[in-house]
C-alpha cells in the first residue's frame, strides 16, 4: 500500500478544494519549488490510481484537471488502512506525546513499530528531540528499568505536551497522529469523553469552535491518560475560586458520567472549559463585570487615545468578550496558545497589532503574566473586523448564497467573513458556522467557503482567512469558474488600456482580450482592505507642523497652540480645535497616552481636512489631569480622516515614544528639521529590521 506524506496530502487537499488552482498558486501557498510539487503530484497520482480514482492532469495555465468525486476521495483517505508517512517534525511530536502518555517501559522497538521507520531514523529523531527539550529545561533520558522517559518539572512536561496538542490541532494534523499514540485504551476514553462532553455542553449552553472543542477533549484525554499530579502540578493560579462558575458544575457532571474522582480532576477540567469555551456576554457570569471593565479600558484607549471610533459599543463588547474571556483564562492558567496566523496578522494588520500590544502590556494580570503575541494577534483580528468600513448589505433573494465554515474560532471566522464580503460584494454570505451545523443549511446555499477541505454536496472553495493579492485574485477566478461564469470584475484601467491597444493595433476578439486583461490586472492590483495605503509618520509630519518651546498657561491653551500649525496649513478647521478640547473634557485624561505625552484629537467630521500630526514641545509642562502620566511636556495633535489611514503613523509614533533618544531629540532640538531627521532615521532602521 502506497503511503502519502503530509506534504503530498496538503497538495492534494489544495487541488481538491480549488480545482483550477495553478502551479504558481501551489508554489505560493506551499512555499515549495516546482520540482518538489511535481514529485508529490507523481506520488498523489500513484495513490489515486491504486485506489481506482482518475489521476490529476496538468492543464498549463488552466491549472489541474481533477475528475474525481471529492467526497469519495476524502472517504478513501479516512479509511483505517490508508497509512501516512509522518515528516520529521511530526515524528518528534509523536515521540514526545507517546512518552507523555505511556505507562510502560519504552524501547526503540516501540518507536520503530509505531512510526514504521528504521532504528537509525529513530535514533536521529531522539537526538533532535533531546536538543529541543533543552529549551524547556527538560531531559530525554534512558534507563534499563524505565526505558526512554522525560525528566523535569511535571508542570513543564505537561505544558510542552499541551503546546504540541494545540499546535497539531490548529495545523489540522491531529487526527492520525493522536490516534496512532492513544491506541485502544486511549481511544476508548477519548470517544467516551467526546460523547459526554457534547451532551453536557449542549445542556449547559456552553459553546466552542470546532478546533477548541477538539482541544478540550484531546487535552483532557492526554492529561487523564498520564494520570499524574493534576491537582498539585497543573494549575498555576492557586488562589482562583472555581466554585462560582457554571463551568465548575459542568465539569462535575462530566466527571460523574465518566465515574472519575471530583477532588483530583474537577479544578483542572473547569480551567480547561474556562480557557477554551466562547465567552457569552449575555450569561451574566460572576467574572463578567471584571472582564467587561478590562475590555472597556481597551475600547477607551483605542477611541480616546488613538482616534479609532467604535460606533456600536455593544457589538464591540459582545464580539471581543467572546474571545477575551477564554484568552484571560488561558493566560492565568498558562495554557499554551498557538496562533497559526500570527505572522500573517502581524504583517497585514501591523499597525493595529502594535497599538493593541501597547494597550495590553500595562494590564495588571495575576502573577504579572503578560499577554502573548499569539493572543494579541487574535484580538487584532476581532478589532480589525469591527473598525473597518462595513460592506453594504444587499437583497439576499436575488443573489448567490454562500456559507462560511471555519473551525478555528470566532475571530478568524469573522475576519474571513469580512474579507469575503469585500472581495465578493454581490454574494450574500451567511454568518460563519461550525462544520456540525452545515447539514442544516445545505439546501439554502449555492457555494461553500471553508478553511479546510470537508465533505459537501455544493461546490466548495478552500480559503485562507488572510490572503495576499495573488491568492485573492486566484480565489475570484476559481469562484466564477465554480459557479459557471467568467470573471465579471470590471477595471477602469483595463477599459483605458483596451482603448489604447485598439488605437494602435487590430484586435480580432476585443471581449476575450478584455477578459484576459481583467484577469491579468487582477493578479497584480487587488487592494487590501484595512491595511491599504497608510502613510508613514514622516509623510504626515512636516517642518511647518513642528513648534518648539511653546508657552502654555494650561492644558486647553496647550491644545490650542499645538493645533495652530494645523489650522494655518488647512489640515483642520477652528471647529476641530474646539472639538478636541470638548472631547478631552468629556473623556477625561485618556489623551495623555504615556508619561508627559498628550495626543489630542477629535472625530473626522468635526473638521479634519487632511491626515496630519503636529508636534509641540512646551517650555513648561502643564497638568492635564492624569495623575499617572502628568505633567505633559509634549503635545501631538492628530487630524484623522477615518479609522484606518492614520494607524501606521500612529503605531510608529508609539514606537518612538518608547525610545529615550526621541525624547532627548525633542528636548535638545533647535530646529524642526532635527526632529524630522530623527523620525526618518528611525523609519529607515525599522525597515531594515
Amino acid at each position: 500500500m502506497l503511503m502519502l506524506q503530509q506534504r503530498s496530502l496538503n497538495i492534494l487537499e489544495l487541488i481538491m478544494g480549488n480545482h483550477n488552482i495553478t502551479m504558481k498558486d501551489l508554489e505560493v501557498k506551499t512555499l515549495l519549488t516546482r520540482r518538489q510539487i511535481n514529485y508529490d503530484l507523481t506520488r498523489i497520482n500513484d495513490w489515486l490510481l491504486q485506489n481506482k480514482f482518475k489521476e490529476i492532469k496538468k492543464q498549463g495555465k488552466e491549472g489541474f484537471l481533477f475528475q474525481n468525486d471529492t467526497n469519495e476521495v476524502l472517504k478513501a483517505l479516512l479509511k483505517e488502512n490508508v497509512k501516512y508517512i509522518l515528516n520529521e517534525d511530526e515524528r518528534l511530536m509523536a515521540i514526545y506525546l507517546y512518552l507523555y502518555v505511556s505507562r510502560e517501559e519504552i524501547s526503540l522497538f516501540h518507536f520503530t513499530e509505531m512510526l514504521d521507520v528504521s532504528r537509525g531514523t529513530i535514533n536521529d529523531d531522539l537526538k533532535k528531540l533531546a536538543n529541543q527539550l533543552e529549551d524547556y529545561s527538560l531531559k530525554l533520558s534512558y534507563s534499563r528499568l524505565r526505558g526512554y522517559h522525560i525528566e523535569g518539572e511535571e508542570s513543564t512536561i505537561k505544558y510542552v505536551a499541551l503546546l504540541l496538542i494545540t499546535k497539531l490541532i490548529d495545523d489540522n494534523r491531529s487526527h492520525y497522529i493522536f490516534h496512532l499514540i492513544m491506541e485502544e485504551q486511549g481511544l476508548s476514553l477519548f470517544n467516551k469523553l467526546t460523547s459526554v462532553c457534547k451532551t453536557c455542553f449542549y445542556k449547559a449552553n456552553i459553546h466552542f469552535s470546532d478546533n477548541d472543542l477538539l482541544k478540550v477533549t484531546y487535552i483532557a484525554t492526554f492529561i487523564l491518560m498520564r494520570g499524574r499530579g493534576i491537582k498539585e502540578d497543573f494549575l498555576q493560579e492557586n488562589n482562583f475560586v472555581f466554585e462560582g462558575h457554571n463551568e465548575y458544575a459542568v465539569a462535575g457532571e462530566i466527571l460523574d458520567k465518566l465515574g472519575m474522582d471530583h477532588n483530583e480532576h474537577i479544578e483542572f477540567l473547569t480551567s480547561l472549559l474556562l480557557a477554551f469555551s466562547i465567552g457569552d456576554s449575555y450569561l451574566n457570569t460572576p467574572d463578567y463585570p471584571m472582564l467587561k471593565k478590562i475590555i472597556e479600558k481597551i475600547m477607551i484607549k483605542l477611541e480616546v487615545s488613538y482616534g479609532i471610533q467604535l460606533n456600536s459599543k455593544e457589538e464591540v463588547l459582545e464580539q471581543v468578550y467572546a474571545h477575551f474571556r477564554p484568552a484571560y483564562y488561558r493566560i492565568i492558567f498558562q495554557y499554551p496558545i498557538v496562533n497559526p496566523l500570527k505572522d500573517k496578522i502581524k504583517k497585514q494588520y501591523n499597525a493595529l497589532f502594535k497599538l493593541l500590544k501597547d494597550i495590553l502590556e500595562p494590564l495588571n494580570l495575576p502573577n504579572n503574566i503578560t499577554v502573548s503575541d499569539d493572543e494579541i494577534a487574535y484580538l487584532t483580528i476581532h478589532f480589525a473586523t469591527l473598525i473597518d468600513i462595513d460592506v453594504t448589505t444587499v437583497n439576499s433573494t436575488k443573489m448567490i448564497k454562500a456559507a462560511i465554515v471555519c473551525p478555528n474560532g470566532t475571530g478568524i471566522s469573522l475576519l474571513l467573513y469580512k474579507e469575503l464580503k469585500n472581495i465578493f460584494p454581490k454574494v450574500y454570505f451567511l454568518k460563519p458556522i461550525p462544520i456540525s451545523k452545515l447539514d442544516s443549511l445545505r439546501d439554502d446555499i449555492d457555494i461553500i467557503f471553508s478553511t479546510k477541505l470537508i465533505k459537501a454536496t455544493q461546490p466548495i472553495l478552500v480559503v485562507s482567512p488572510i490572503m495576499n493579492n495573488l491568492e485573492k485574485a486566484t480565489l475570484i477566478k476559481n469562484f466564477y469558474r465554480k459557479i459557471g461564469k467568467t470573471v465579471v470584475t470590471e477595471n477602469y484601467y483595463v477599459e483605458d488600456l483596451l482603448k489604447v491597444i485598439i488605437k494602435h493595433a487590430v484586435v480580432k476578439r476585443p471581449s476575450e482580450l478584455k477578459e484576459e486583461l481583467n484577469n491579468l490586472i487582477l493578479n497584480y492590483s487587488y487592494v487590501d482592505g484595512i491595511e491599504g495605503r497608510q502613510p508613514m509618520l514622516s509623510e504626515i509630519v512636516t517642518k511647518e507642523l513642528i513648534q518648539l518651546n511653546v508657552e502654555a498657561v494650561d492644558w486647553k491653551d496647550a491644545i490650542k497652540k499645538s493645533a495652530t500649525s494645523l489650522v494655518n496649513h488647512h489640515k483642520i478647521t477652528e471647529g476641530y480645535v474646539k472639538a478636541m478640547i470638548d472631547s478631552a473634557e468629556e473623556s477625561g485624561p485618556y489623551i495623555v497616552i504615556t508619561k508627559h505625552v498628550a495626543l489630542p484629537h477629535a472625530r473626522p467630521e468635526d473638521g479634519a481636512n487632511e491626515l496630519a500630526i503636529s508636534i509641540t514641545t512646551l517650555k513648561k509642562p502643564v497638568e492635564f489631569g492624569n495623575s499617572e502620566n502628568d505633567p505633559v511636556k509634549y503635545v501631538f495633535c492628530l487630524s484623522a480622516l477615518d479609522n484606518i489611514t492614520h494607524l501606521n503613523a500612529l503605531s510608529e509614533l508609539v514606537g518612538l515614544l518608547g525610545d529615550h533618544a526621541f525624547y532627548e531629540t525633542l528636548e535638545k532640538a533647535k530646529e524642526p528639521s532635527e526632529i524630522i531627521n530623527f523620525i526618518e532615521k528611525y523609519e529607515e532602521e525599522m525597515s531594515l529590521s
